[in-house]
Protein backbone atom coordinates (compact mmCIF):
# COMPACT_ATOMS: atom_id res chain seq x y z
CA UNK A 1 0.00 0.00 0.00
CA UNK A 2 1.32 3.43 -0.94
CA UNK A 3 2.13 5.68 2.00
CA UNK A 4 1.29 9.38 1.95
CA UNK A 5 3.38 10.46 4.92
CA UNK A 6 6.94 9.28 4.75
CA UNK A 7 10.22 10.46 6.21
CA UNK A 8 11.00 14.09 6.96
CA UNK A 9 11.54 16.05 3.75
CA UNK A 10 9.43 13.83 1.52
CA UNK A 11 6.23 15.01 -0.11
CA UNK A 12 2.55 14.17 -0.40
CA UNK A 13 0.09 14.61 -3.23
CA UNK A 14 -3.63 14.49 -3.84
CA UNK A 15 -6.82 15.82 -5.36
CA UNK A 16 -9.53 17.60 -3.39
CA UNK A 17 -13.04 16.19 -3.15
CA UNK A 18 -16.36 17.65 -1.94
CA UNK A 19 -18.91 16.45 0.60
CA UNK A 20 -17.85 16.83 4.20
CA UNK A 21 -19.82 16.69 7.41
CA UNK A 22 -19.23 17.25 11.07
CA UNK A 23 -19.91 14.19 13.19
CA UNK A 24 -18.53 15.08 16.61
CA UNK A 25 -18.45 18.06 18.93
CA UNK A 26 -16.13 16.56 21.54
CA UNK A 27 -12.73 17.00 19.92
CA UNK A 28 -12.01 20.28 18.14
CA UNK A 29 -13.60 18.50 15.26
CA UNK A 30 -13.84 15.28 13.36
CA UNK A 31 -14.78 15.30 9.69
CA UNK A 32 -15.35 12.92 6.82
CA UNK A 33 -14.84 13.42 3.11
CA UNK A 34 -15.54 10.98 0.31
CA UNK A 35 -14.02 10.14 -3.07
CA UNK A 36 -10.49 11.02 -2.00
CA UNK A 37 -7.13 9.48 -2.80
CA UNK A 38 -4.98 8.57 0.18
CA UNK A 39 -2.59 11.40 -0.57
CA UNK A 40 -5.43 13.90 -0.96
CA UNK A 41 -6.51 12.89 2.53
CA UNK A 42 -3.31 14.40 3.91
CA UNK A 43 -4.05 17.69 2.18
CA UNK A 44 -7.47 17.57 3.80
CA UNK A 45 -5.84 16.89 7.18
CA UNK A 46 -3.38 19.79 6.88
CA UNK A 47 -6.13 22.20 5.87
CA UNK A 48 -8.29 21.24 8.85
CA UNK A 49 -5.38 21.49 11.29
CA UNK A 50 -4.75 25.03 10.08
CA UNK A 51 -8.44 25.83 10.61
CA UNK A 52 -8.34 24.43 14.15
CA UNK A 53 -5.05 26.15 14.98
CA UNK A 54 -4.81 29.42 12.98
CA UNK A 55 -1.56 30.27 14.76
CA UNK A 56 0.12 27.65 12.55
CA UNK A 57 -0.83 29.41 9.32
CA UNK A 58 2.41 31.39 9.23
CA UNK A 59 4.49 28.25 9.80
CA UNK A 60 2.63 25.81 7.56
CA UNK A 61 0.36 27.91 5.39
CA UNK A 62 2.73 27.59 2.44
CA UNK A 63 2.59 23.79 2.49
CA UNK A 64 0.06 22.73 -0.08
CA UNK A 65 1.43 19.25 -0.84
CA UNK A 66 1.52 17.90 -4.40
CA UNK A 67 -1.55 17.58 -6.58
CA UNK A 68 -1.90 14.29 -8.44
CA UNK A 69 -0.15 14.23 -11.80
CA UNK A 70 -2.28 14.34 -14.94
CA UNK A 71 -1.69 11.75 -17.72
CA UNK A 72 0.47 14.27 -19.60
CA UNK A 73 2.72 14.67 -16.57
CA UNK A 74 1.42 18.09 -15.53
CA UNK A 75 0.52 18.80 -11.96
CA UNK A 76 1.24 20.94 -8.92
CA UNK A 77 4.63 22.09 -7.75
CA UNK A 78 6.51 20.07 -5.18
CA UNK A 79 6.34 21.29 -1.60
CA UNK A 80 7.62 19.60 1.56
CA UNK A 81 5.07 17.88 3.78
CA UNK A 82 5.03 19.15 7.38
CA UNK A 83 4.14 15.69 8.68
CA UNK A 84 6.75 13.34 10.09
CA UNK A 85 6.30 9.79 11.38
CA UNK A 86 7.54 8.60 14.75
CA UNK A 87 9.29 5.26 15.26
CA UNK A 88 5.95 3.42 15.32
CA UNK A 89 4.61 5.14 12.20
CA UNK A 90 2.26 7.70 13.75
CA UNK A 91 2.38 11.13 12.02
CA UNK A 92 2.98 14.29 14.02
CA UNK A 93 3.97 17.93 13.57
CA UNK A 94 7.56 18.52 14.76
CA UNK A 95 7.75 21.08 17.53
CA UNK A 96 4.02 20.96 18.30
CA UNK A 97 3.31 18.15 20.78
CA UNK A 98 0.23 20.07 21.93
CA UNK A 99 -1.54 19.37 18.62
CA UNK A 100 -3.18 15.96 18.45
CA UNK A 101 -4.53 14.52 15.21
CA UNK A 102 -5.12 11.29 13.39
CA UNK A 103 -6.20 10.27 9.91
CA UNK A 104 -7.80 7.20 8.37
CA UNK A 105 -8.54 6.37 4.73
CA UNK A 106 -10.84 3.59 3.54
CA UNK A 107 -10.55 1.40 0.46
CA UNK A 108 -13.72 2.92 -0.98
CA UNK A 109 -12.29 6.44 -0.86
CA UNK A 110 -13.55 7.93 2.40
CA UNK A 111 -11.17 9.93 4.58
CA UNK A 112 -11.79 10.79 8.22
CA UNK A 113 -9.78 12.96 10.58
CA UNK A 114 -9.89 13.94 14.24
CA UNK A 115 -8.10 17.04 15.52
CA UNK A 116 -7.77 18.07 19.17
CA UNK A 117 -5.23 19.58 21.54
CA UNK A 118 -3.47 18.48 24.70
CA UNK A 119 -5.74 20.63 26.89
CA UNK A 120 -8.71 18.46 25.88
CA UNK A 121 -7.15 15.03 25.35
CA UNK A 122 -3.97 13.09 25.88
CA UNK A 123 -4.29 11.14 22.60
CA UNK A 124 -6.65 10.61 19.66
CA UNK A 125 -7.13 7.84 17.11
CA UNK A 126 -9.55 7.23 14.25
CA UNK A 127 -10.46 4.43 11.84
CA UNK A 128 -12.81 4.36 8.87
CA UNK A 129 -13.29 1.14 6.91
CA UNK A 130 -15.37 0.08 3.93
CA UNK A 131 -17.97 -2.43 5.08
CA UNK A 132 -16.87 -6.05 4.62
CA UNK A 133 -18.84 -9.32 4.94
CA UNK A 134 -18.84 -11.41 8.07
CA UNK A 135 -16.02 -13.97 8.02
CA UNK A 136 -15.81 -16.52 10.81
CA UNK A 137 -12.01 -17.05 10.50
CA UNK A 138 -11.46 -13.29 10.90
CA UNK A 139 -13.79 -13.17 13.91
CA UNK A 140 -11.84 -15.97 15.59
CA UNK A 141 -8.57 -14.18 14.84
CA UNK A 142 -9.42 -10.73 16.21
CA UNK A 143 -12.25 -10.99 18.74
CA UNK A 144 -11.84 -11.20 22.49
CA UNK A 145 -13.90 -13.70 24.50
CA UNK A 146 -16.60 -11.15 25.32
CA UNK A 147 -16.74 -9.90 21.71
CA UNK A 148 -16.99 -13.47 20.41
CA UNK A 149 -19.87 -14.14 22.79
CA UNK A 150 -21.80 -11.15 21.42
CA UNK A 151 -21.26 -12.38 17.87
CA UNK A 152 -22.41 -15.90 18.76
CA UNK A 153 -25.55 -14.46 20.33
CA UNK A 154 -26.31 -12.19 17.36
CA UNK A 155 -29.81 -12.88 15.99
CA UNK A 156 -28.87 -12.56 12.31
CA UNK A 157 -26.01 -12.61 9.83
CA UNK A 158 -26.51 -8.88 9.31
CA UNK A 159 -25.91 -8.26 13.01
CA UNK A 160 -22.82 -10.48 12.97
CA UNK A 161 -21.49 -8.40 10.08
CA UNK A 162 -22.21 -5.15 11.92
CA UNK A 163 -20.49 -6.34 15.07
CA UNK A 164 -17.39 -7.68 13.32
CA UNK A 165 -16.97 -4.44 11.35
CA UNK A 166 -17.45 -2.42 14.53
CA UNK A 167 -15.00 -4.46 16.62
CA UNK A 168 -12.34 -4.18 13.90
CA UNK A 169 -12.62 -0.40 13.66
CA UNK A 170 -12.74 -0.01 17.43
CA UNK A 171 -9.49 -1.92 17.78
CA UNK A 172 -7.81 0.10 15.02
CA UNK A 173 -8.90 3.42 16.56
CA UNK A 174 -7.83 2.38 20.07
CA UNK A 175 -4.40 1.17 18.96
CA UNK A 176 -3.86 4.25 16.79
CA UNK A 177 -4.80 6.37 19.78
CA UNK A 178 -2.18 4.54 21.82
CA UNK A 179 0.30 5.14 18.99
CA UNK A 180 1.18 1.49 18.42
CA UNK A 181 -0.96 0.49 15.44
CA UNK A 182 -1.79 -3.17 14.90
CA UNK A 183 1.29 -4.84 16.32
CA UNK A 184 -0.23 -7.25 18.80
CA UNK A 185 -2.77 -10.04 19.14
CA UNK A 186 -6.05 -8.23 18.55
CA UNK A 187 -7.89 -10.71 20.76
CA UNK A 188 -6.16 -9.02 23.71
CA UNK A 189 -7.78 -5.68 22.85
CA UNK A 190 -11.23 -6.02 24.41
CA UNK A 191 -13.44 -3.21 23.13
CA UNK A 192 -16.28 -4.17 25.48
CA UNK A 193 -14.25 -3.38 28.62
CA UNK A 194 -12.52 -0.04 28.14
CA UNK A 195 -10.72 2.36 30.40
CA UNK A 196 -12.98 5.15 31.68
CA UNK A 197 -10.60 7.69 30.16
CA UNK A 198 -11.09 6.19 26.70
CA UNK A 199 -14.14 7.56 24.86
CA UNK A 200 -15.41 6.08 21.59
CA UNK A 201 -17.61 7.79 19.00
CA UNK A 202 -19.07 5.48 16.35
CA UNK A 203 -20.98 5.66 13.09
CA UNK A 204 -22.05 2.64 11.03
CA UNK A 205 -23.83 2.81 7.67
CA UNK A 206 -23.90 0.90 4.40
CA UNK A 207 -20.72 2.59 3.11
CA UNK A 208 -18.38 2.51 6.09
CA UNK A 209 -17.75 1.92 9.77
CA UNK A 210 -16.21 4.88 11.62
CA UNK A 211 -14.78 4.92 15.14
CA UNK A 212 -12.98 7.74 16.93
CA UNK A 213 -11.08 7.11 20.16
CA UNK A 214 -10.23 10.04 22.45
CA UNK A 215 -8.33 9.68 25.70
CA UNK A 216 -9.54 12.51 27.89
CA UNK A 217 -7.27 14.52 30.14
CA UNK A 218 -8.08 13.66 33.72
CA UNK A 219 -9.20 16.69 35.70
CA UNK A 220 -7.64 17.16 39.12
CA UNK A 221 -8.70 19.19 42.07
Amino acid sequence: MEESVQKEGECCSGRDAPAEKRTSDRAKWMKIRRAMSRKAAYRFLLREILKAFPVLEKEYGGCRLLTDREPDGSGGESTISPFVKDALGKPYLPGHPEILFNLSHSKNGYAAIVVSDSAEASAVGIDIEARFPYRDPLARKICSESESRLIREAPSEAEKKRLLNLFWSRKEAILKCEGTGIRQDLRLVDTIRLSRSCELREEVNEAYTLVTCVKRVRKTG
